[in-house]
């Protein structure tokens, strides 16, 4: 791998650790700010019955809604399920007649080279860092991690620990443009946590602007 590609990819590998700190971090205040929002929801719709009645019915025609409409799927699949049967015993396969076979593909797929790569990659953080191997709390930690990553086939995490053991690895446009991929895409899930009511609820600066985000989500859930 030539210098320019490796200080690339090191880059993307930066940037990808920073984003993903920050996606944790943000999804953990939304996971803990969530009960916090709707429990001052529901307080301000005490101060003000009429509207808490108008809210509950609302939000109860939708739960309605909702359920009827998950009970309508339930039984499409049932019916299409049933339809099935019947046409497996209608149209038997005559075992009489050949089979006749895809052709056989010898080119190695995408998906056999990254596995692979994966496997490669996986193998030489384990002669480095598996227990059995090695009595060191931080390289035992990260054949934990490397393990992780591999079994979520996460080439982005294997490079990483790669980088951390300073060990040698070749990456190809693919690889950059996988992990500028999984950079963009939690780049949109945090700006989509960014725009939640929650969100703008949490960092309000007074109690003012935190009850003009709750009338802006009961508005909304009255739609």
């Amino acid at each position: 791998m030539s210098k320019l590609k490796a200080l690339e990819t090191k880059k993307l590998l930066k940037e990808l650790e920073f984003v993903e700190s920050d996606y944790d971090y943000k999804a953990e205040v939304i996971g803990e700010a969530d009960s916090d929002f709707l429990k001052s929801v529901n307080t301000f719709l005490e101060t003000k019955p009429e509207l808490k009645d108008i809210f509950d019915r609302r939000i109860n025609y939708k739960v309605d809604q909702m359920l009827k409409k998950k009970q309508d799927e339930i039984r499409e699949i049932e019916i299409n399920e049933a339809k099935a049967d019947r046409e497996d015993e209608i149209l038997e396969v005559d075992q009489t007649q050949p089979v006749e076979e895809e052709p056989c593909q010898e080119d190695e797929t995408i998906e056999n080279i990254d596995a692979t790569k994966l496997k490669k990659l996986y193998r030489e953080i384990v002669k480095l860092t598996h227990p059995d191997k090695v009595a060191n709390k931080k390289f035992n930690d990260l054949y934990i991690r490397g393990t992780s990553f591999y079994d979520k086939n996460d080439i982005a995490g294997l490079y990483s620990i790669c980088d951390e053991l300073n060990i040698e690895y070749e990456v190809d446009e693919a690889d950059n443009q996988l992990i500028s991929d999984k950079i963009g895409t939690l780049k949109e899930r945090i700006g989509f946590m960014q725009s939640t009511y929650t969100w703008k609820w949490f960092y309000s600066k007074d109690q003012q602007e935190k009850d003009n985000v709750i009338l802006a989500y009961i508005r909304m859930q009255l739609q």
